[in-house]
């Protein structure tokens, strides 16, 4: 009786135990699978975190700029505690085109790394994160997920630190200067509604490189065509059909992703008066 109850009390003890872990459980739907993936939080307060999504052969998913066609993903983190989560970041995506649409997909699996902001380094963190996102073949299916991971104040492990390093480093940056990096945007033509825009780069193979574009939202940017920029420099121009747009061409901003041979990196232009008037 004795050695029975010992036992009782030893399971429940181990029960009753808080269960932390860097990687949480996959959840899934049919065709796709997701989870949250954590390294310890820094005494600064910063926690990195990776969202994880992995689909079926053939299937794919979007970009937080779609493109032609496709359903931008939403992340809601609100359910998280002792933690609140920034932007999540994205690697440059594929462009596919299915002969109708150019949309901005990953296939296979993405990871989206997450920075969030914790209120006590010293206390456990959860984080929670429901998320819609849309995954084709042939055709879109939305897919709603919610999954989440309790993390541990100090213990970390090295497979999920060494996953979200992996996905941070993924994230397009400035580039290498003089060898990969866009170089400038202005202004070339086309009247305020339809205005067309050019974009430099320096890179050592421009027949590789695939430029995105992000407008303001009432903007809607066509598919970058290659052309030779100024003074030589391998270049795309653009134009991006504002008829329903309320703010002005001045002040506004478009976010260029270049990525090729070099990698991927990324560039927010702001525009000046000199773009309101080719």
């Amino acid at each position: 009786m004795c050695i029975r109850r010992l036992i009782l009390v030893g399971l429940f003890a181990v029960i009753s135990q808080p269960v932390w872990a860097a990687m949480g459980p996959w959840v899934s739907t049919d065709k796709v699978r997701a989870r949250l993936v954590a390294a310890p939080p820094s005494a600064g307060g910063i926690l990195d975190g990776a969202i994880e999504i992995e689909l079926a052969p053939g299937w794919k998913t979007y970009w937080r700029s779609p493109g032609d066609a496709g359903v931008p993903p939403q992340f809601d983190f609100s359910g998280s505690s002792n933690a609140k989560a920034a932007a999540v970041d994205f690697p440059a995506p594929e462009r596919y085109d299915d002969g109708y649409a150019a949309s901005n997909v990953y296939h296979d699996r993405v990871v989206l790394p997450v920075r969030f902001t914790v209120a006590d380094a010293a206390k456990p963190v959860t984080l929670d994160v429901t998320m819609d996102i849309g995954i084709c073949e042939e055709i879109c299916i939305p897919v709603n997920l919610r999954t989440s991971v309790d993390v541990a104040p100090k213990d970390g492990d090295p497979v999920a630190s060494t996953l979200v390093a992996t996905a941070r480093a993924a994230v397009p940056g400035p580039g290498k200067p003089g060898e990969f990096e866009l170089l400038a945007l202005k202004r070339v033509g086309g009247p305020d509604q339809k205005p067309e825009f050019e974009a430099t780069f320096a890179g050592s193979q421009p027949d590789k490189a695939v430029l995105f574009v992000e407008t303001p939202g009432d903007w809607f940017a066509g598919q970058p065509k290659p052309v030779a920029g100024e003074a030589g420099q391998p270049g795309f121009r653009f134009v991006v059909d504002r008829r329903s747009a309320a703010g002005r061409i001045d002040g506004s901003q478009i976010r260029l992703t270049l990525k090729g041979e070099g990698g991927a990196t990324s560039r927010t232009f702001t525009l000046d008066a000199g773009d309101a008037r080719p």
